[in-house]
């Protein structure tokens, strides 16, 4: 799969960097983004289910909460977006959220 049909589509980026900070419902994760409707992150965690990145749990206790978390593989992104926040602050490229 081209890294890019996943990692460059619109939101995508931001739903993993939301998800990098902690485990995240569906409500807090769209609270968390701002600007992005609940269609369309329903979309991207499809997408990024199917990609291997993020992964639904159930939360513990008596609610059937759900949980988006991210995977194994979606947790190896955890440097590259360090260094690509890195990159951005020292090339003055607007304000990205610190994975």
């Amino acid at each position: 799969m081209d890294v890019f049909k996943v990692l460059g589509k619109r939101w995508n980026g931001m739903i993993i960097v939301a998800l990098l900070q902690r485990p995240a419902r569906f409500s807090e994760l769209a609270k968390m983004i701002d600007g992005i409707t609940d269609g369309i992150l329903t979309d991207r965690l499809r997408e990024l289910m199917a990609a291997k990145l993020v992964e639904r749990q159930l939360a513990e206790g008596p609610s059937t909460a759900v949980l988006y978390r991210l995977t194994p593989v979606g947790e190896d992104l955890r440097e590259a977006f360090r260094e690509l926040h890195a990159w951005a602050g020292r090339n003055n490229i607007g304000e990205l959220c610190n994975p």
